[in-house]
């Protein structure tokens, strides 16, 4: 029986542990003649930033702040419908319009669970820093439906770059939202779909579902939510 604490766990947390600082410092990194979706990211970043200095002793007395304050202001930022459909695959179209909400549902709860944990877990350890994150020039098409804003974290121990790269999707609404995250060319999409797609070829849509709910019962159980191990 397949779970979701293998490799692929650990390497979520990893994922996720870059994504938090590249996402919380992009306010400040410089760019030349940055596009709208670019904008977009530098302000919501900002704002996360602003609200966790603010708020980092809460935090540390109450790890659940943080999951509050990640639903407010990152959350609205990313397509879990579109970034759902496309972990899913081949298996988005087999999989019944009930098992869709389903899973756009439980697999938001992961990722916000998994992004909040790894936030508190870097703040125990770590001190947010102005200079480890630079961006590329922005080289978006100007009326176009997707863009891909670059950049690159550099680590505080001088370690060697990483190259984070955001995915955008500007919806029917005119809204650009995150869809998908690459670090050093591992993409969280294809990471989660392909061990997605072991569990369903062998347990089908519902067991797939029924390990989400498990996991995410244990996620948000206040009670381990500073426990969590990667």
């Amino acid at each position: 029986m397949l779970h979701l604490f293998t490799y692929s766990h650990n390497l979520f947390i990893y994922l996720l542990r870059i994504l938090l600082l590249s996402v919380l410092l992009v306010s400040y990194s410089q760019a030349s003649t940055p596009g709208e979706p670019q904008q977009i990211m530098e302000k919501t970043a900002k704002q996360m930033l602003n609200a966790f200095i603010r708020e980092e002793e809460a935090i540390s007395k109450d790890p659940d702040i943080a999951f509050d304050l990640i639903n407010t202001n990152l959350v609205p930022k990313i397509n879990f419908p579109l970034m759902s459909r496309w972990v899913l695959g081949k298996n988005w179209k087999k999989a019944s319009l009930i098992q869709r909400q389903q899973f756009i549902a439980e697999f938001k709860t992961l990722v916000v669970e998994f992004y909040t944990h790894a936030l508190i877990q870097y703040l125990q350890g770590n001190n947010l820093s102005t200079d480890i994150i630079t961006f590329k020039p922005f080289r978006g098409k100007k009326n176009s439906k997707y863009a891909t804003v670059r950049s690159q974290v550099n680590p505080p121990n001088g370690a060697n770059p990483i190259k984070v790269n955001y995915d955008l999707y500007r919806n029917k609404k005119g809204l650009w939202q995150v869809y998908d995250v690459t670090i050093e060319g591992i993409s969280l999409v294809t990471t989660y779909r392909s061990s997605f797609k072991q569990i369903i070829s062998q347990q089908g849509m519902d067991g797939l579902l029924k390990e989400l709910k498990n996991k995410n019962s244990t996620l948000i159980n206040p009670k381990k939510t500073s426990q969590l191990k990667s």
